[in-house]
């Protein structure tokens, strides 16, 4: 009696699928209208346990080994979507590795665009088949990973067959059985801050200090200074996007990176910025970007260094050994 059950469900299941398959192909052959997804509405996954026998995770867990055989078989895949509310005892790599999906298939969809984000709380979307959403916003909108999977993808976005997802209003292409690539990878696991300089002397600190030209009242000072020979290599403190390049009278020629997650990093006093390092160019952590110098208002060759989270100034000291 239970296998015939198990058989009546396998094979219900499989309907399901096809009669997805050609909806999706059809609408498709159409206008390729974005299918609508919004998390609220959602069958949830209430529990991970398998003793409490949620029926929901069960369904997950036939449709996600349903859509590897379609993939694996070279058929059209076409996921669904579920919620599951994350608690403390989960990870974003235990979740991928207990739902059988991977991380890359449904981090970006729920917004998280580094392994540190905390996730504690949060209600994810999890789709029942393993691919790349690649978000197609304008560039200037994306983060880093975004605009980096979106230029690595190019070409796939030019083919119009794929399907479009709206998910709680961000559109996405959606690419079955594509993954990280390597440096995607990178910049997803990189949550270390490396130091711009090597070799050097911390010659002002974040804080309250004396102008350094005229001795007058002291000032509130919203970097660090580390003082090292002209020339010297400056590398990038964390993986992101340049955010802007230029030069003034006090910072001399500048760099600014944006990091993600409202955090931006400074670079002043260089002597020459990276050809690489253009507005919009996306930089790994410890890439080289600048050379040190003494361009600006200055009183010895070192380079000015600032951290800046959701608009206010912090000492750099609490990121490093500065």
């Amino acid at each position: 009696m239970q296998k015939n059950k198990a058989c009546f469900r396998s094979a219900l299941l499989a309907a399901v699928f096809l009669c997805a398959a050609a909806f999706a192909q059809e609408e498709r052959a159409g206008q390729n209208s974005a299918i609508i997804v919004q998390k609220s509405k959602a069958p949830q996954i209430n529990s991970l346990n398998v003793r409490d026998k949620d029926f929901m995770l069960k369904q997950f867990d036939d449709e996600v080994e349903q859509n590897k055989r379609f993939f694996i078989s070279g058929n059209d895949v076409f996921p669904s979507f579920y919620a599951y509310t994350v608690n403390n005892d989960d990870d974003l790599f235990n979740l991928a590795a207990r739902f059988c999906i991977r991380y890359d298939t449904f981090c970006l969809i729920n917004g998280i665009t580094g392994a540190e984000e905390h996730i504690k709380g949060k209600t994810l979307l999890l789709p029942s088949a393993d691919g790349i959403f690649v978000p197609l916003e304008e560039s200037k909108n994306l983060s880093s990973l975004e605009f980096l999977l979106q230029k690595n993808r190019l070409a796939l976005l030019e083919d119009t067959r794929h399907l479009r997802y709206n998910i709680d209003g961000k559109d996405f292409a959606f690419f079955p059985g594509e993954k990280f690539t390597t440096t995607e990878r990178a910049f997803f696991l990189d949550t270390s801050m490396q130091l711009p300089v090597k070799n050097y002397r911390i010659s002002s600190r974040y804080g309250q200090r004396a102008n350094p030209f005229n001795g007058a009242k002291t000032q509130f000072y919203r970097g660090v200074d580390m003082a090292v020979p002209e020339g010297s290599n400056v590398f990038a403190c964390k993986s992101g996007t340049v955010k802007g390049r230029g030069e003034s009278s006090v910072y001399g020629k500048w760099l600014q990176i944006d990091h993600g997650r409202g955090m931006t990093s400074f670079y002043a006093h260089l002597s020459s910025i990276q050809e690489s390092a253009k507005k919009g160019a996306v930089v790994r952590a410890g890439e080289l970007i600048a050379k040190s110098g003494s361009t600006g208002q200055v009183t010895g060759p070192h380079l000015h260094f600032e951290i800046w989270l959701n608009g206010k100034s912090v000492d750099p000291a609490a990121y490093g050994n500065f």
